[in-house]
C-alpha cells in the first residue's frame, strides 16, 4: 500500500453473520447483505470497510489505485440503489459472500457498481479490482467507460493504472527476458563477456511506475523456484514483495494542498491461503506480525481492529551467540 500521506491503517477483523450496508450517490442506502464469511485486512483513514483482504474460506481481494480518465463507474439511478454496491464496499462485499473466482463471476452482473465520494479524502476514489481464490485462479474487475467486466489473470499479478489488457499488452514488450544468465555474445570480432550474474534480464525497468512494476512482478512471480511447503511459500512471497517497496523521498509529488507529497510503501502484506494467515509490516517495523484466522472470534458481532501504528521494531539481540 503506497500513499502520500499516513493513512492510519489497522487490521480488520470481520465476523460472518455481520450485516452489511453499501452507500450510494446522494447518501443513499444501496444493497444490503449479511457476511457468509468472516475476513482478516487493512482498511485507512478509519473506515469501517477493508482496502484489501482474505476471508475464511481463502478469497483474496484487493483495490488498486486508478488515475482519472483510466477508469469510469457506470451512472446509476435511484431505482438502482437496493442492488447497489459503491466502490468504496465492494472488497467487502467480495470477502462476505464468496468462496471462489467462479462464485464473484456468476454474481457480479447482478449488481450495480457505483462511484461514491471518500470524505476523508475528498474525491470519489477511481480503482480497480484484482481477486484470487484458494486454488489460485484470479481475475481482475474493472470499470472502462462504465461497463463493468471481469477478466481472467493468467500472470498472477496486478498494479495500479492503466487497464489489465493495457498491461497485458505492455508485457509483449520484454518477451526477450529469462532467467536464465548470458555468459557473452560476439559482436563482429569481439566477444562481450557478461560483467556479472543476471544477464538474462538485461532491459527489465526498474521504475516504480504501475507498468514497470506489473512486469517486473510477471516476470518475478513466474520465474521463481516453486517451494517445497507452506512455510518456503511464506518467505518466498516475503522476499518478491520487497522488491517493490518504496521509501519516502524517492517518489515526490504536489497534494492539493500545494504540500509536497512522499508516495511510499506504507505497508506490505503476504497471505496464507490454505493455513488462513495474514502476514504485515509496516514502513516503520520491517519484522512481520502474523495473524492467524483460527485465534480469531470469526463469529463474533462486531468488527474488530488490531492497531498497525508507527512504532519502530525490535531486533532480536544474537550478540552472544558468536562462536
Amino acid at each position: 500500500m503506497e500513499f502520500g500521506n499516513y493513512i492510519d491503517s489497522a487490521l480488520m477483523v470481520s465476523p460472518h453473520g455481520l450485516q452489511w450496508t453499501s452507500p450510494t450517490p446522494n447518501d443513499g442506502h444501496g444493497l444490503q447483505w449479511t457476511a457468509k464469511y468472516g475476513f482478516v485486512g487493512p482498511n485507512g483513514f478509519n473506515l469501517k470497510v477493508p482496502l484489501e483482504g482474505m476471508n475464511e474460506k481463502g478469497l483474496y481481494a484487493g483495490g488498486f489505485w486508478m488515475k482519472e480518465g483510466e477508469t469510469k463507474f457506470p451512472g446509476v439511478k435511484p431505482a438502482d440503489y437496493p442492488n447497489t454496491v459503491a466502490q468504496t464496499h465492494i472488497i467487502a462485499w467480495l470477502l462476505t459472500n464468496f468462496a471462489t473466482i467462479d462464485e464473484v463471476k456468476a454474481a457480479l452482473p447482478k449488481i450495480h457498481v457505483a462511484g461514491v465520494e471518500v470524505e476523508a479524502i475528498h474525491q470519489v476514489v477511481l480503482c480497480h479490482w484484482y481477486v484470487m481464490d484458494a486454488t489460485g485462479k484470479a481475475a481482475v474487475i474493472e470499470s472502462i467507460n462504465g461497463e463493468v467486466t471481469i477478466t481472467d489473470n493468467p500472470v498472477g499479478v496486478f498494479t495500479n493504472a492503466p487497464s489489465f489488457e493495457w498491461h497485458l499488452t505492455h508485457l509483449r514488450q520484454f518477451i526477450n527476458l529469462r532467467p536464465d544468465n548470458v555468459d557473452s555474445a560476439q559482436i563482429g570480432d569481439y566477444k562481450a563477456l557478461s560483467l556479472g550474474e543476471g544477464t538474462g534480464l538485461l532491459g527489465l525497468p526498474g521504475d516504480f511506475t504501475p507498468p514497470s512494476r506489473f512486469v517486473r512482478a510477471a516476470v518475478f512471480a513466474n520465474s521463481v523456484l516453486q517451494p517445497d511447503d507452506a512455510d518456503a511459500a511464506v518467505a518466498l512471497g516475503m522476499n518478491l514483495i520487497a522488491g517493490f517497496a518504496i521509501s519516502k523521498g524517492i517518489s515526490r509529488g504536489v497534494g492539493g494542498d500545494g504540500k509536497p507529497e512522499y508516495d511510499y510503501t506504507q505497508w506490505t502484506t503476504v497471505y496464507d491461503f490454505a493455513r488462513k494467515a495474514v502476514y504485515v509490516r509496516t514502513y516503520e517495523n520491517q519484522n512481520y506480525k502474523v495473524v492467524h484466522f483460527d485465534k480469531l472470534p470469526m463469529d463474533g458481532g462486531k468488527n474488530l481492529i488490531i492497531p498497525l501504528g508507527q512504532d519502530y521494531g525490535t531486533y532480536e539481540d544474537v550478540s552472544d551467540q558468536a562462536r
